[in-house]
């Protein structure tokens, strides 16, 4: 999902209740656990305290509306070339990094703490490029787009984008802001979409995708999916159509489709050799011409889509959906698609699985069971149900999971089983966002507040 992708169904049975009351104190580290003695763990975490930081805490609540920035020279804290998360599900579009050098346990103190920031409303995934960390937020019934400086977690600028998603359920926004070429392109629950100066924040276009162009939002959730750029283009999808707009200047270039669209974004993918835009709409998958939106093949899901289909090998794309659709693997031939298998395994809710070496790993359902699921075949290899309903990125050979109560672990990625090396509380409040990884450092972020945490010595 982009959220995200987002579990906004599973808000009404949820509760969201903040922690705030915890008082801060190191957890200890949970070295050698495995999944048979981590469920004794995971039942008395409850009451465990949120690992501290000795870092101050940006609070993000006390600004003023107004835009706030400092100079282009004293938000650049990274180096030219560090590794980013500047777009949805990473630098390579599948949840995974190439980073390596990554610790596999935590001290006995707890992770490493950076910064904190206290953020509103909301579930936007963090980008991070050119050593900035951009999300949105809301607060006061407003939205905002807010970047901090992504080493220190000073603040560096907030916009003000827009009145906050009031209507159905108000969740705050959702869809991760990206960064492209010194921008930043955000879009809100609401609609409002947003080209900003990276350094300064300074507005260059704005598009109201439902007073400008139409576009008719869900009444009960709003607009959850996250633009994508590919070159000159900013593509997303909303309402019942899939927009490509100028990312310079904000004019529409062409718009397809006319049919609900989903929760999920969409993605630039290859499949039998042709370069293609993958869109996941309410009812079905559809691959695209990126130049023109050209359709090329369609395949039916008739479902509550949120998770990204994931493209594997063999022009196969794995798609699942909660609420007891279940998942389906199918083969895309030209301008064809065929079902290879449709089971109840694997129904990916708002987080979309992992890919690694013809395994899946990802939550099952609204129950958020984890579980290890072959690829070709669909077969359950093993499940864990002590992790409890989260979020995942892949890196460095291991598994970094955060799930909804704000635990974070760390196990070998394997389909022999799920085998944690390291666990600690690390949040505050409910978290439904993918982690973003970044230069060694793990962005994670509930419904009030985003964390840094150092995964490197």
């Amino acid at each position: 999902m982009n959220l995200t992708a987002f579990a906004f169904r599973l808000a009404c049975v949820v509760s969201c209740c903040c922690l705030a009351g915890c008082s801060p104190a190191a957890e200890p580290a949970l070295e050698g656990t495995t999944s048979a003695t981590i469920d004794a763990a995971a039942k008395a975490e409850a009451a465990l305290p949120v690992v501290a930081s000795s870092a101050p805490r940006a609070d993000t609540g006390q600004l003023a509306d107004a835009t706030l920035r400092r100079s282009p020279a004293a938000a650049a804290s990274s180096s030219a070339g560090a590794p980013e998360w500047s777009r949805w599900l990473g630098p390579n579009g599948n949840g995974a990094s190439d980073e390596t050098g990554l610790l596999r346990t935590f001290p006995a103190d707890g992770p490493k703490i950076l910064w904190r920031a206290t953020l509103g409303t909301g579930f936007s995934a963090i980008a991070v490029a050119g050593g900035r960390v951009a999300t949105l937020f809301g607060a006061d019934g407003r939205e905002f787009v807010v970047c901090f400086d992504a080493a220190t977690g000073d603040e560096l600028w907030k916009v003000d984008s827009d009145e906050d998603f009031a209507a159905g359920r108000a969740f705050g926004p959702r869809a991760m802001p990206v960064f492209d070429d010194g921008r930043v392109f955000s879009v809100g629950a609401s609609g409002q979409m947003l080209c900003l100066d990276a350094a300064t924040g300074d507005e260059i276009w704005r598009v109201h995708l439902v007073d400008d162009h139409d576009a008719p939002l869900s009444e009960e959730e709003g607009l959850s999916s996250t633009p994508l750029v590919d070159g000159e283009r900013l593509l997303m999808q909303a309402g019942r159509k899939l927009y490509a707009f100028d990312k310079a200047s904000g004019e529409l270039l062409w718009q397809v489709l006319d049919e609900p669209m989903s929760h999920a974004s969409p993605a630039i993918v290859t499949l039998d050799g042709r370069r293609q835009l993958l869109v996941l709409t309410a009812g079905n998958l559809v691959g695209l011409s990126p130049e023109d939106g050209r359709e090329i093949w369609r395949h039916e899901q008739q479902a509550v889509n949120i998770a990204n289909p994931v493209v594997g090998s063999g022009n196969r794309i794995f798609a699942g959906a909660a609420y007891g659709y279940g998942c389906q693997l199918v083969e895309v031939r030209g301008a064809s698609a065929r079902q290879v298998y449709k089971n109840a395994v694997l129904g990916s809710h708002h987080a979309t699985p992992i890919l690694h070496d013809g395994h899946l790993y990802g939550f099952d359902d609204r129950n958020g069971i984890f579980k290890c699921v072959e690829f070709a075949t669909g077969e359950e290899i093993w499940e864990a149900r002590e992790v409890g309903k989260g979020n995942i990125v892949l890196a460095d050979g291991q598994l970094i999971v955060i799930n909804e109560e704000g635990n974070l672990l760390l196990a070998p990625v394997s389909p022999e089983g799920f085998r944690p090396t390291a666990r600690a509380r690390v949040l505050r409040g409910t978290c439904y966002t993918a982690p973003s990884l970044a230069d060694g450092r793990l962005y994670l972020r509930s419904d009030g507040e985003l964390v840094c945490i150092s995964l490197r010595d």
